[in-house]
Order: structure tokens, then sequence, then C-alpha cells
């Protein structure tokens, strides 16, 4: 049986000292038909020259306008011609037989079907793999509903650790949302698993997550506004299902206490007043009426 290509998006913005080590992982695989494409989302900090140089014909360089990491992947599924589909952000790592292991796995199933591996932290590519702190694993029964309710609180996936049928973008039209400053990857899987699709979870460490500093996912105030649009967006699209609804308002409230000192509120309470005041009003006043103020 023909090998199916398998096609590896690598979103790219002023990654200058990481990105090769994600294109050369991805150039290491023990799979042999792969196509790389990497977006480069607007960079100015020399990356495009390094991929150039460094790789010529050997991967595929997209350059366009810095519109962020949703729309790049979404400019690389529209470049993709692979019957799976790999997103590799530029600052994380795969393991060398990561995707010989899920392809194997996947091209088992008739229907559309994703695998998903366990994975680890690491900072740079000479440190120790440190194990991870979130489980990845869903249920089995009900992964739509865990992805709905326990994502970045009792569970974590991050985006490297599946891969996808390309039927799901191809034919399905999911895309990411490209108005979401973060969580476009969350909404874009509730999309996706709202399809009721196979679900394989290797139980094997593929996958190495970054943990840099300055990245997005360190600015609470951001995060906290990607969520509660993402959210939003799909109390809209599930507006008919009632008991949907009623658990994404249920996961709407946890984030916003989540992410209490990012509110509007008490940016301004931070702003104007001693820190002291801050930490009283957390210990003191009551959550219902924090979340009045929020």
């Amino acid at each position: 049986m023909e090998a199916p290509l398998v096609s590896i998006i690598i979103p790219t913005y002023n990654d200058w000292p990481v990105v090769a080590e994600a294109v050369d992982c991805s150039l290491e695989q023990t799979y042999e038909n792969v196509e790389i494409i990497v977006v480069d989302d607007g960079s100015t900090d020399g990356t495009r020259t390094l991929l150039e140089r460094k790789y010529g014909g050997r991967i595929v360089v997209i350059h366009q306008m810095n519109k962020g990491a949703g729309a790049a992947r979404n400019t690389g599924l529209g470049k993709a011609s692979g019957r799976y589909i790999q997103f590799l952000d530029a600052d994380d790592l795969i393991a060398r037989d990561k995707i010989e292991v899920q392809v194997n796995l996947l091209r088992h199933f008739s229907g559309k079907a994703l695998s998903y591996c366990d994975y680890a932290y690491f900072q740079t590519r000479k440190t120790a793999y440190k194990p991870r702190h979130i489980s990845p694993l869903l249920q089995h029964d009900k992964p739509f509903e865990d992805i709905m309710l326990k994502w970045e609180t009792e569970l974590s996936i991050p985006i490297h650790c599946f891969l996808f049928d390309a039927a799901f973008f191809k034919e399905c039209g999911i895309h990411f949302d490209e108005t979401l400053p973060t969580n476009e990857d969350w909404e874009c899987w509730m999309n996706l698993f709202a399809l009721a699709p196979e679900v394989i979870f290797l139980n094997q460490v593929l996958a190495y997550y970054r943990v840099m500093e300055g990245s997005r996912c360190s600015d609470r105030v951001k995060m906290r506004q990607g969520w509660i649009s993402a959210i939003d967006k799909q109390i809209k699209k599930n507006r008919l299902d009632r008991d949907v609804v009623q658990n994404l308002e249920k996961k709407k409230k946890e984030i916003k206490y989540e992410y209490r000192d990012a509110s509007p509120f008490m940016r301004v309470l931070l702003r104007k007043c001693h820190p002291t005041v801050g930490k009283m009003y957390h210990e003191i006043v009551p959550w219902r009426v924090q979340r009045l103020l929020d």
C-alpha cells in the first residue's frame, strides 16, 4: 500500500532563533512521504532569509502579512496536498517517528479520524524533557464534552500532539477563526469534535512543547479576551442545544474566575490603587460580587 502524503504546517512569526529546529525535526521524520509548509506570517527578524538560504527547495515557504497564528495555519491548509495534516508551531518539536506511528494507526480507519499523543515540556533542544503536569487524555465516550469543559484546567493537548485526517478541513470546512486573539485552536477543536470523529490516543510522548518567556500565553489580558470571545462564538453556534449552551456558560464563568486578575475592573483597581488593595479585594469580596464587577 502506497504511503499517504502528510502535510506538516509550520506557522512562524519572528521565530528566527528556533524555527530551524522545527523544520529540522520535520525533515528528520522516519516517515518519508511528507511535505513541509512553512507560513512566514510577516516576520521582520530575518526568518525569511534563514529559511530560503538553509532549506531551498526542500520545503515550501509562503510569505504573508502578519495576520496571526490562526490565519497562518489556514494559509497552510489552503496549500496542503496531504491525506493527513500535522500542525507544528515554530517553537515546538516532534519525535522522529511521530508521523510514522500515527499514520499507521489512522490508515486502518475508513471514516474521518484523528490521533493524538502524550507530550513533555522543554526549554531548549539541549535540555532534558520534563513531564507534563496536565493530562491530555480524553474520555473515550465524551471527547467533545471534555474539550468543552476541561480545556486548560484539567486537560491540555498541544496542537502538535494531533495528526488529523485532512478531510476535516478539506471536506467539512473546519478552519481557525482568524478574528480571535487567542484560543483559536480550542474554538477550532470544538467545531471538529462536534462532528464526533474517531479519536485514537497514543500513550507515547511524541510531542515536545517549548516553554518560552514572553509567549502569548503569558499575556493574561489577551488570553482572557480570547477565551471569552471564543466561548461566545461557540454559544452562538450551539444556541439550539440547551445543554451545550449551559456548559459553555459554565466554562465562561470558570474562565472569568481563573483570569480574574486580568478583568477590566481589576486592571483599573491595580493601576489606581496600592497592590494590597487588590489582595484584600480577592480575599474579602465574595466571588458572586466579583463576578458582577467583571
